[in-house]
């Protein structure tokens, strides 16, 4: 009896060492992006409190300027929510402002109204909005 060697059809599959490798490979690729993902959504939350922040202090500027009396701490308890970890001060006061433009040696002065906004925006960053309306 003659036994029938085929060697045309090996063995067909992957060693241990390729298993291993190609999930170590997979491993270190997913963990980047893992990682990266993480990132991007914490840069999402604090873009976002930011933007509240900053809504919040732009707020209290407008309401300053279309209000003539003075709106020094009058902050509603929404916003004492939205910024639990800050304050918002509203500072107002008159003043003068002298202009001089090119070509014109003449000066001319502004009387109006200077409004300060200062707020605490994320962490320990204070942020300053000011402006100036004639009167």
């Amino acid at each position: 009896m003659t036994k029938n060697i085929n060697n045309n059809n090996p063995k067909k599959g992957f060693t241990l060492i390729e298993v291993i490798l190609s999930i170590a490979i997979l491993g270190i690729i997913s963990t980047t992006f893992m990682t990266m993902f993480a990132s991007g959504i914490v840069g999402i939350s604090n873009s976002g409190k930011k933007s509240v922040f900053n809504y919040i202090a732009q707020d209290r500027l407008e309401s300053n300027i279309n209000d003539s009396t003075n709106l020094e701490g009058n902050i509603t308890d929404l916003e004492i929510l939205s910024i639990s970890k800050g304050k918002v001060n509203v500072e107002t006061s008159t003043k003068s402002i002298s202009l001089k433009f090119p070509n014109n040696p003449n000066s001319y002065i502004v009387n109006g109204r200077k409004i300060d906004v200062t707020y605490l925006q994320y962490g320990s960053v204070f942020k300053r909005l000011t402006t100036f309306t004639s009167n």
